[in-house]
């Protein structure tokens, strides 16, 4: 298991387990589905946010409502709340090649809400 995958896990768990971030991916019924093409992973993964809940899967997912791709590191690091997706992106650490960032961020507000949570 790679470390992008790992972190991913970690959070997600806090994302499930915390109020403010489950309120972040609740609101107005958010279903989307984060594929991760990953220099560093090896396999695929994705994350699917459906009615409040987050989880990750391994594989390739038929449909998915973003695709991102680039550095495994710089996912993890984003996942750990050292840097964010925005960051990641402008330095072209990675890209979202289907999709709207706008979901990446809403993604990233609740790794923080998570990780506030967690101190």
């Amino acid at each position: 298991m790679g470390e992008a995958r790992t972190e991913s896990e970690k959070v997600l768990k806090l994302i499930n387990e915390n109020t403010k971030a489950q309120k972040i991916i609740s609101a107005e019924n958010w279903n989307v589905v984060f594929q991760f093409e990953l220099d560093g992973e090896p396999e695929p993964f994705y994350i699917e946010i459906k009615d409040g809940t987050s989880n990750l899967k391994s594989g390739t997912h038929p449909d998915p409502t973003l695709i991102i791709a680039g550095e495994g590191g710089s996912i993890a690091r984003a996942s750990r709340g050292q840097g964010d997706f925005t960051h990641s992106i402008s330095r072209e650490e990675v890209e979202v090649k289907k999709g709207k960032i706008i979901e990446l961020i809403r993604y990233g507000r609740a790794i923080a809400a998570a990780l506030r949570g967690k101190k």
